[in-house]
């Protein structure tokens, strides 16, 4: 292997693989990169057996070759390089030597016989969509994904499809029990969907990271896995084998009180009140009356808060605890001017979206005030 690569256009191939490498894995060669250039690209491939990805880079290659190298030594090691152009040579004993300008670098690198191959995958439907459409529907419903790994049914976000009034809609539904956020978007093609459709949080994470465009991608479902695709790049993660559960069955019917509220003004408070809430759960008390809400944290060891904001309240007043960091949360992936908290009564979820778009809601439990 013998190849030119520009390092700017290296650099960001390699980030876009950091989150898939396995670094504490007992298969040392899974926090590897292999690297195959052939043609003009350089292909990385990169898996954890669960999760792999695929890209490929333009270069100027004289030689080809592969090797796998340390993912994460060689991403550092092109970060620091001064020159634009890099040129990486294979040499006996499977090293990869980089250099630009004055700098030099000799890596150990691993066989390429030695990295585990990737699971074939039949495509038994496709669909496209838009990235920052996918990319959004990811931000709003990931924070959800439990983190408790005894709740195998709740590690990962839930695909389901629906007729959305105007053709059929994909929808992603996240829950911790705690919470719970569903995001919709539309796509053209044709959607295959199992009853178990749970998409892991890393594999969530790395699609995040990747979508970053303004074209289509194109989500291919196979046999208990999904594989996107775009332009020089392929995803392919597993799916989890959990069942989700009924979600609508928490989702509040109906909302006998209706409030109103500017979402910025209320993410401005939620920060002032953090101030006082410890890193356990507290109850913060809301108290909304026809024209305001009050907002009021009692915490014996750090004081107190009482902070009023304007609301619109359509219904009798109600007073409710929350989890503050939970309606946080929600607020942060909204991107509207207001917010509606719909509720049935003080015990009961609270169903929180954009008055303004429909594409999304969230549900927050209530927790008891003293």
């Amino acid at each position: 292997m013998d190849l030119y690569i520009d390092r700017d256009e290296l650099g960001r191939g390699l980030a876009r693989i950091q989150g898939v490498v396995e670094r504490r894995s007992t298969h040392p060669v899974l926090a590897h990169v292999l690297l195959h250039a052939e043609g003009d690209r350089l292909r990385m491939t990169a898996t954890d057996t669960e999760v792999a990805f695929i890209g490929d880079l333009v270069a100027n290659i004289t030689t080809g070759g592969e090797v796998a190298i340390d993912a994460a030594s060689l991403f550092q090691v092109v970060r620091t390089l001064p020159e634009s152009t890099v040129r990486i040579v294979l040499t006996a004993g499977h090293r990869l030597e980089i250099s630009s300008g004055r700098a030099f670098f000799r890596l150990p690198g691993v066989a390429a016989e030695e990295y585990p191959p990737l699971p074939a995958f039949d495509p038994m439907g496709s669909i496209e969509v838009k990235e920052l459409d996918l990319r959004g529907q990811v931000e709003q419903v990931a924070f959800a994904v439990s983190t408790d790994d005894a709740r195998y049914g709740l590690n990962g976000a839930h695909l389901e499809a629906y007729d959305g009034g105007e053709g059929e809609v994909l929808r992603m539904v996240a829950t911790d029990g705690h919470r719970l956020s569903a995001s919709d978007i539309a796509f053209t093609g044709e959607l295959t969907l199992t009853p178990r459709m749970l998409v892991p949080r890393k594999a969530l994470a790395v699609i995040r990271k990747l979508l970053d465009g303004h074209e289509s991608v194109t989500v291919e479902f196979g046999d208990a896995a999904i594989r996107l695709v775009r332009p020089g790049q392929t995803f392919w993660f597993r799916l989890l084998d959990g069942e989700f559960p009924d979600i609508y069955a928490v989702v509040p019917k109906e909302g006998r009180h209706k409030v109103l509220i500017n979402r910025a003004t209320l993410m401005d408070t939620l920060k002032r009140v953090h101030v006082l809430i410890q890193e356990r759960p507290r109850p913060v008390r809301f108290a909304f009356t026809e024209s305001e809400v009050s907002v009021q944290v009692h915490n014996v060891d750090r004081g107190e808060v009482n902070e009023s904001l304007p609301a619109e309240l359509e219904g009798e007043a109600i007073t409710i605890g929350f989890n503050s960091k939970y309606l946080a949360d929600v607020l942060n992936v909204l991107r509207g001017e207001r917010v509606l908290l719909e509720m049935g009564h003080a015990l009961g979820p609270c169903r929180v979206s954009d008055p303004d778009d429909p594409r999304a809601f969230f549900v927050i439990m209530p927790m008891r005030l003293d």
